[in-house]
């Protein structure tokens, strides 16, 4: 062997070696890979279970003021929401010429495309809306027939006639049947809804935006000064939970094998 022979080997020798260990690296990245794959496909996922949920206000609008949060969340999740309105008119009272039922489920349906969620609209009048026999067979019934697995509706101190009934009316069916879960949220706190002590906080910062275009649907309603009081509201919670934006609930009371509203809820900080 010529010494320029030798020599040349001496000097190829260091490139084989890192070819080969090149080589080497990447046959074992795809190895760990290609395990890591078959650990990921064979490791259990918790199966999506879509639930359906009722948020049962007196109004129209109230229920995007008060969780329109919860609903984005809700439905971006792949979750059903429908929204019950007990009342949507007072007598004949007109809106801008127009009839204030149309006026005000036009809203209605025009928020729940924003918001992803069905609007149902029950025929009560504000000024004739009782928790009477009646009237709670009939909302009753429809619940049974919706078969919802959660409920959410106004907290019953509310010094809005409506909200207090409407509240009464989900609570006397929830009694009836108990086959959901029922939660309560607010409306103005210390202004209209008294003595909510919720221990249920969800950040909605995310949907703060989606939120806030669905609560101005309802037009009609004046929505900037509400939405001022409410992002209050808002901003307390947020501040109590730790985060910016807050909604808060109460649950009525943990059964067994009943569902849980599918959101990850967070506890109260001071």
């Amino acid at each position: 062997m010529s010494p320029r022979f030798a020599l040349g080997l001496v000097l190829l020798l260091p490139i084989a070696i890192a070819i080969s260990s090149t080589n080497w690296s990447r046959n074992e990245a795809r190895n760990v890979n290609a395990f890591a794959n078959q650990v990921e496909a064979a490791t259990p996922r918790p199966e999506f279970k879509k639930r359906r949920i009722v948020i049962f206000a007196a109004h129209p609008e109230d229920t995007q003021f008060g969780c329109g949060g919860l609903i984005a969340k809700l439905t971006k999740a792949g979750h059903e929401v429908i929204i019950a309105s007990a009342s949507s008119f007072r007598g004949v009272r007109k809106i801008d010429g127009q009839p204030e039922a149309d006026v005000r489920r036009r809203e209605a349906l025009e928020s729940g495309k924003v918001i992803g969620a069905t609007p149902h609209f029950f025929e009560y009048d504000h000024l004739e809306l009782v928790a009477d026999e009646p009237t709670i067979e009939t909302v009753s019934t429809w619940l049974r027939q919706i078969k919802p697995d959660i409920v959410v509706t106004h907290w019953p101190l509310d010094t809005q006639p409506n909200r207090h009934v409407t509240s009464s009316l989900v609570w006397q069916s929830y009694l009836r049947d108990k086959k959901w879960s029922l939660y309560f949220f607010e409306g103005l706190t210390d202004y209209q809804t008294v003595a909510f002590t919720p221990d249920l906080f969800l950040d909605i910062t995310d949907v703060r935006d989606i939120k806030k275009d669905a609560c101005f649907c309802f037009q009609s309603q004046k929505p900037d000064a509400i939405w001022v009081d409410q992002d209050d509201v808002q901003r307390r919670r947020g501040e109590e939970s730790g985060v910016r934006y807050a909604e808060a609930y109460t649950l009525a009371e943990p059964l067994p094998g009943r569902a849980t509203l599918p959101v990850a809820f967070i506890k109260k900080k001071f």
